[in-house]
Parts: C-alpha cells; sequence; structure tokens
C-alpha cells in the first residue's frame, strides 16, 4: 500500500514537473530563438576569420592583430597553417546549416578526427623537413607543434615506425572524415534518416516534422498478394512473338506515287506472357468470388488491349423433383461485373463484349500498360491491305489481335466520326487523308477539306490533290456544300451522255477516246460537323444527306467528324445514310448509341482507341487507329509539290467554287426569282417577258425587270425590233 502511495506522489510529481515545464512556453520560444542568434553570430565570426586569416598568409593584408595571428599560427603549426582558414570556413558553414535546420547535432566525432589527422599531418611535414627546431620556429615543416611530436615518436619507435603511423593514421582518420561528411548526401542514407524517423515516430506516437497525416500502404505486401495466386487459378499461356510483318509479293506501286520510306516504321512491342498469366488469374478468381463459375481459355493481345476468351461455365440447381440440374452462366451477369473487375485488375477501364461474334466466349478487353503506336506505313504494306485492291483503300489500325484492319472507301460509301476532344478525330481524318494521297495523284483523286475549327487541317495547304484551300469560314462552307450538289448532278449529266454506269465505267471508256478527260474522285473531309448544323441546320441537312443518297455513283464521297454526337447534329437523316461509323471515347452511353446504335464507346481509353462500325458488320469492332506525324505529311505534301507540273502555292489555284460563290452573292442582292428565270429560259432557249409572266407565275413589272437582269448578266441578248423573243447566250450546262 506504501508504494503505491508513493508511485501515485511520484507520478504526481512528474505530471506537475512536466505541466510546470509547459506553463511558460514563451520562454521556451524566446531561448532557441537566442541560442540560433548566437551560431548566426559564431558563423559570421569564423567566416570573416577564414578570409582573413587566408589573405593575412598570402601577404595581401596587413595589421599588428593580423600579423600576431599569422605569425603565431605558422610558428606553431608550420605549413599546416593554411588549413586554418578551410577549418574556420567549415565551422562557420556547420554553423549555418544548424540555423537552417539542415544539421541538428553538432557532429562531434568528425570535429576530433579533424583534430587529429591535423596533429598527424603536423608530425609528418616535420620529418620531411627534417626536424630541425630551428627551421620549425621560424614556420617550417609542422611547426614547434609538429616538432615535438616527430621527436617523441622518434625515440620511441624509430624514424621508420614513426612515419608509418603518422601516415596510416592520417589516411584512416582522412577517410573517415570524407565519409562522414559525402554519406546523408548518399540516397541510402537518406533512406535510413526516413525509416529511423518512422521509428522515431511510431514509438513517441508522433508524426515526424514537416508530414502530413496519410494512409499508409503496404506496396509490397499488396504486390505479393496479387502475384500469389491460389493454384487453381494459375495459368500457363505462352506468348509467341509474332514475326515483322510485310507484303507477301513484292508492292506494285505506279512510279508516279511516292515511296512508302517517306513514312515512318513501326516498333513492335509484346506484352510479356507474365502479364498475361497474371490478369487471366485475376479474371477468374475475380469471377469465382462473386459466384460465377468460369474459365479463361485464350486470349487476343493488341496495340492497346488484350482481350481475354472467357468461357463461362455450369450451376447446379436443384428441381423440384429434387434431382440437381445444371445451368449455364448466364451473359449478363458477366457483363455486370465490368467495375468489379477493373478494380481487380487496377485497369483506368474495361470493356466486355458479350458475346463475341461467331465465338462461343465473352471477350473482356483489359488495357495494357504500355500502348503501342500504330503506324501508317505498317498497315499499307500489309499484304489485308493490298487485297482490297481499291483506289479509295484507307488505312484503319489494327485490332485486338493486333491484325491490320483496312476498308474501301467507294464501298461504304461515306463515313461518320465522333469522339470528345482529343480522343483522336483530327488525326483519324489526317491519316485517312495521308492514305489516299500516298496512293492516288492528283489527275485521279482530288480532296475538299472543311475545318470550322481552323486549325487541324491547315497544314494539308498546299497539296495538288486540294481544290483550292482548306476553307474555315462558315459562310463560304454552305456554298460549297452546294457546288457539290450542283458538280454532283453535273456529272451525273456526263455519265447519260457516255452511257455509263458510274464512274469507273465513266472513265475507262474515256481512256480509250485520245481527248478524253478522265473524271477524278472526290472526297470531301468536313471536321466538325456541329458548328455546320448550328449555323444552318436546314440547308446543311438537306445538302449533306442529298449527297449521301446519290453522290456515290459519280465518285464523291463524305467524311464527316464531330466532337457533340448529339440527336440534333447526328440527326437520323445523316445517320441512315453514313451506314460506316467510327466512335472514339465519348462521355456517355447515349452519345454511344447515337453513333454506333450500341453502348461501349464510353469505356475506350482515348489516343486513338475506337470502335469501328463496317457496313457489313453487325456489331463494331475495337480497333487502334492509325497515327501520322506532322513530318510525314509534310514530306508527303513536298513530294507532291515537286512531282506536279507547276508549284502549288496558298491561292495560286482558284478553287471551281469561287465563281459559283460569286454568282450566289450576286443572286442575294438581285430578285429571288432570277435563279428560276435563268434555268427557265437557257431550257427554252428564248427569252421574253410574257414567257416569264407564265413560267413563273408574276406580274409583268417584275418579269420586265428580270429581263433587264438577265441582260446585264449576259444570259440573254439585246431586244430584237417588231417585240421577238431574245436570244439566250448561254448553254444549260453553264448556267449550273
Amino acid at each position: 500500500m506504501t508504494n503505491e502511495v508513493s508511485q501515485k506522489k511520484g507520478s504526481a510529481r512528474r505530471t506537475e514537473s512536466s505541466t510546470s515545464g509547459n506553463k511558460n512556453p514563451r520562454v521556451n520560444i524566446f531561448g532557441a530563438r537566442a541560442a540560433i542568434y548566437l551560431k548566426e553570430i559564431a558563423a559570421v565570426i569564423f567566416a570573416a576569420g577564414s578570409v582573413v586569416t587566408l589573405l593575412g598568409m598570402l601577404g595581401l593584408t596587413k595589421g599588428m592583430l593580423i600579423d600576431a595571428w599569422v605569425t603565431l599560427l605558422c610558428r606553431w603549426m608550420g605549413w599546416s597553417a593554411y588549413i586554418i582558414p578551410l577549418l574556420f570556413a567549415g565551422v562557420a558553414s556547420l554553423l549555418f546549416s544548424q540555423c537552417t535546420g539542415q544539421y541538428k547535432d553538432t557532429p562531434w566525432g568528425c570535429i576530433v578526427a579533424l583534430e587529429v589527422a591535423l596533429v598527424s599531418l603536423m608530425g609528418l611535414l616535420s620529418f620531411i623537413d627534417g626536424m630541425d627546431l630551428t627551421r620549425a620556429e621560424t614556420g617550417s615543416g609542422g611547426g614547434i607543434i609538429g616538432w615535438a611530436i616527430a621527436t617523441s615518436l622518434d625515440n620511441l619507435i624509430g624514424i621508420v615506425g614513426a612515419v608509418l603511423l603518422l601516415l596510416i593514421v592520417f589516411l584512416l582518420v582522412g577517410s573517415y572524415v570524407i565519409l562522414s561528411w559525402i554519406a546523408p548526401m548518399l540516397p541510402a542514407s537518406q533512406d535510413k534518416t526516413t525509416r529511423q524517423e518512422k521509428k522515431l515516430a511510431r514509438d513517441t506516437g508522433r508524426l515526424p516534422a514537416k508530414q502530413e497525416p496519410q494512409l499508409q500502404v503496404d506496396r509490397k505486401h499488396e504486390k505479393r498478394e496479387r502475384q500469389n495466386l491460389p493454384r487453381e487459378y494459375r495459368k500457363a499461356f505462352v506468348v509467341k512473338d509474332k514475326p515483322e510483318e510485310g507484303p507477301s509479293i513484292p508492292l506494285q506501286r505506279d512510279e508516279r506515287l511516292p515511296p512508302l520510306n517517306l513514312l515512318e516504321c513501326e516498333k513492335s512491342t509484346h506484352i510479356s506472357a507474365r502479364e498475361i498469366n497474371r490478369a487471366a488469374g485475376l479474371i477468374e478468381k475475380t469471377l469465382a468470388d462473386f459466384g460465377i463459375p468460369a474459365r479463361v481459355i485464350d486470349f487476343r493481345s493488341g496495340p492497346s488491349v488484350t482481350q481475354f476468351a472467357v468461357e463461362p461455365g455450369f450451376v447446379e440447381h436443384e428441381g423440384q423433383d429434387g434431382a440437381s440440374h445444371r445451368q449455364k452462366v448466364r451473359i449478363s451477369q458477366i457483363s455486370s461485373l465490368a467495375n468489379d473487375l477493373a478494380l481487380a485488375l487496377s485497369a483506368p477501364s474495361l470493356r466486355i463484349e458479350a458475346p463475341v461474334p461467331g465465338k462461343a466466349y465473352v471477350g473482356i478487353e483489359v488495357p495494357n500498360k504500355h500502348a503501342a503506336l500504330v503506324r501508317l506505313s505498317s498497315i499499307i504494306q500489309s499484304e489485308y491491305f493490298q487485297s482490297i485492291n481499291s483506289p479509295l483503300t484507307i488505312a484503319l489500325g489494327r485490332d485486338v489481335s493486333g491484325a491490320p484492319i483496312a476498308a474501301d472507301l467507294s464501298a461504304m460509301p461515306h463515313m461518320l466520326i465522333a469522339g470528345t476532344t482529343g480522343s483522336g478525330k483530327s488525326v483519324c481524318i489526317a491519316s485517312l487523308a495521308a492514305c489516299l494521297i500516298i496512293n492516288n495523284t492528283p489527275e485521279d483523286l482530288r480532296l475538299v477539306m472543311i475545318d470550322p475549327k481552323m486549325v487541324e487541317l491547315i497544314r494539308f495547304n498546299g497539296l495538288p490533290h486540294l481544290y483550292g484551300k482548306v476553307e474555315t469560314e462558315l459562310e463560304r462552307i454552305v456554298g460549297v456544300l452546294r457546288w457539290l450538289t450542283v458538280e454532283m448532278d453535273r456529272r451525273y449529266k456526263q455519265l447519260e451522255t457516255a452511257k455509263a454506269r458510274d464512274i469507273q465505267a465513266y472513265n475507262k471508256r474515256i481512256r480509250r477516246r485520245r481527248n478524253g478527260e478522265c473524271m477524278p474522285r472526290i472526297v470531301v473531309m468536313i471536321d466538325e460537323l456541329a458548328d455546320l448544323m448550328m449555323m444552318a441546320p436546314d440547308q446543311t441537312e438537306h445538302t449533306l444527306v442529298r449527297l449521301a443518297q446519290m453522290a456515290r455513283s459519280v465518285g464523291i464521297h463524305l467524311i464527316l467528324a464531330t466532337q457533340r454526337p448529339s440527336t440534333d447534329v447526328v440527326t437520323g437523316l445523316i445517320k441512315a445514310n453514313f451506314p460506316a461509323r467510327i466512335s472514339f471515347a465519348v462521355a456517355s452511353g447515349v452519345d454511344s448509341r447515337v453513333i454506333l446504335d450500341t453502348p461501349g464507346a464510353e469505356t475506350l481509353l482515348g489516343k486513338g482507341d475506337m470502335l469501328f462500325l463496317s457496313p457489313e458488320a453487325g456489331a463494331p469492332i475495337r480497333l487502334q487507329g492509325a497515327f501520322v506525324s506532322d513530318l510525314e505529311i509534310e514530306r508527303l505534301i513536298n513530294y507532291w509539290q515537286k512531282a506536279a507540273s507547276k508549284q502549288y502555292d496558298d491561292g495560286i489555284e482558284k478553287p471551281p467554287w469561287e465563281d459559283f460563290l460569286e454568282r450566289q452573292a450576286a443572286l442575294e442582292k438581285r430578285d429571288s426569282a432570277l435563279e428560276r428565270a435563268i434555268e427557265l429560259v437557257t431550257i427554252k432557249g428564248e427569252a421574253s417577258a410574257s414567257m416569264l409572266q407564265r413560267g413563273l407565275r408574276i406580274g409583268y413589272p417584275r418579269a420586265a425587270r428580270l429581263m433587264d437582269e438577265l441582260e446585264e448578266m449576259g444570259v440573254i441578248g439585246r431586244p430584237k425590233k417588231g417585240g421577238r423573243t431574245r436570244e439566250v447566250l448561254i448553254s444549260r450546262d453553264e448556267s449550273q
């Protein structure tokens, strides 16, 4: 009982003393600040002493005190006195470091070691100088201190033993000092310091200085748990090295076409077997944890994702008769676990293709840690691309198995591209354009590029394949689309005259003639459809739908892109006439349904990861889009500019729709019935006011004004005597 009382009293005294020590914390703060100020003053004194001592030894400064101080050092320390300024500088640096908090304790071990090294050095210098006391008093050798040390050791162990002893001591102690100063700068020592601080924090229950509380996770333990899967979930898939792809037969290219070495080569990358087996085992284990028996039977590795073939198992149920029945696992049960599988695999997103078309398994597509870059040249040189054998063959990319995918634009015949900002739409359009111009001459293919964003397609200006320049003004773009409809009608008339079914048959017949001029194909690329639909929705939709319905036979094809795949931009009429669609990463499943009629695009990774819906396929396939750099495009443009018969510059070639736009602008300022009047008089082959009255159902004053305007425009001739009809000066084709 007495012991318990004494312990309580002792603890009470300790508590009182601890609390009393903290009653006035301001005293401790002032004391700490005073210690810092004293160290700063001492550091300044040592720094100044180092500079003054060095200048005095070099004879650059004089004075009674300085001369006495230098003489004292040289007499007692000899040649080693020149180390004193360095020691003073080191002490000043140490004090400054303590003031800034970099060193919390004074390194007394290093200080003592420096003193021992200095004493050993003075003894060695005295042996070198011959151990003469008279010379030592004048500041030679190791000074008086060095002479005394050398003489004492000589009497004890002889001159040889003394020199060896001093040399060994100097080297050992000097090495210790150097390592002591360098060690804090090494990463290992920093890790050791961090471990010591963490241990101190655990022991005291407090966090180290300048650290905030955070959740500590044992990464090594977590990694070990992931790798050490149960035996029944371990896989032994073997990753075979894919052979370098190349054409089975030498490429037979036209001499006018640019060489393929203008494009960059592709570097092949392979995923390791360890990653494949680990992911496959985690998929099986995660499904089993949720009560779904399944088995990973195969895998396909692509540039950006790896697709695992998961075969659903059977679940046994007890029927009403008491017998056990086997039931196949439903696909919807696996599809609903996409987020859980992504969490288990530490994947940013995960897409489940259930089921894979034509296969008896579910495809789980897991992103690779390092996505590979798909180059355009590798797709063009592939056997699949060459087998299509069409001038409008376009390289799209590689699928989840790494196989090259290409398509024929003339068979599509139009394409719709959608995706959020930065998902890869503009790069896709650039790669499609590069693929077309590398396989077609300007005589066979012409491009019409429309870029309301004014930044992506401008780099194609100056290309001989391009009609005029890239159109960026919204007011002119609607006129360009209307010109395309006029050009489509003109081409149909030429096909009718030549009795040809399509552009291919027409060009085949024209080539047989001497002076026949072939009809080039036209590919229209629009980088942002939403801007056009916002400015003039009715005119834009009507023109695009009419072109999409009829322009295929005359060799006009459309490629549209938009970053806002909403129903007011991609209307039902546009979707119905654009069966080939590409969707990059979109914001939601609703946007994916607008483009592809199915969800899935919201789980894409971006940066070229896309879903391609072919008109011939029932479900979209996942691809990593082909990439073409600005340097490659610049090389192709330079090649065609040098190969062209005339030099193409910005603004040299007048676009064919310029006259049409000027006439449209003039017609807007005139009577609204003027265009119909031009069409009427060119059909009739004659013109008169009464004919315009009957044909346009207008009054005589308006018909007379239209006749005057037609005369000013040069459509009809001057009035004739007797009120006869006027002569029409232009043909029907020229009026369009």
